[in-house]
C-alpha cells in the first residue's frame, strides 16, 4: 500500500515525476487490488487520480478544498493522470486530455 500511496502523492504534487496513470495502473493494478479495500480499489480503477486524491483527503493528507495545479503547468490531467496535449506556443486554448477531452 505504501508504494501506491507514494505514487499518488507524487502524481498529485509533481505529475511529470511519475509515469502517467494508465502506465502505472497496468503495472500496479493487481497490487492495488490486494492492498486496498474493495471500495477504494473500485474508486481508483474508475476515478483514477481523482480517486487517489479522495483517498489522501480521507486520510487527512490533503485538505478537502485542495485544488490540483493546472494541466497547463503540469502537462497532466488532474482527474485521470494522463499526459495532456497543450495548445501551440503563443496560442490560446484548452489542454486536451486523451481520456477526459478538453480541460478548462
Amino acid at each position: 500500500m505504501n508504494e501506491c500511496l507514494e505514487y499518488f502523492r507524487k502524481a498529485i504534487a509533481d505529475p511529470a515525476s511519475v509515469p502517467p496513470w494508465s502506465q502505472w495502473w497496468a503495472e500496479h493494478g493487481e497490487l492495488v487490488e490486494r492492498s486496498f479495500p474493495l471500495v477504494d480499489f473500485v474508486r481508483l480503477k474508475h476515478r483514477r487520480l481523482r480517486g487517489a486524491r479522495q483517498i489522501l483527503q480521507l486520510a487527512g493528507e490533503l485538505p478537502v478544498d485542495f485544488l490540483p495545479p493546472s494541466p497547463h503547468q503540469t502537462g497532466s490531467c488532474a482527474d485521470c493522470g494522463e499526459r495532456v496535449r497543450l495548445p501551440a506556443t503563443g496560442t490560446i486554448g484548452p489542454a486536451i486530455c486523451p481520456t477526459c477531452g478538453p480541460l478548462g
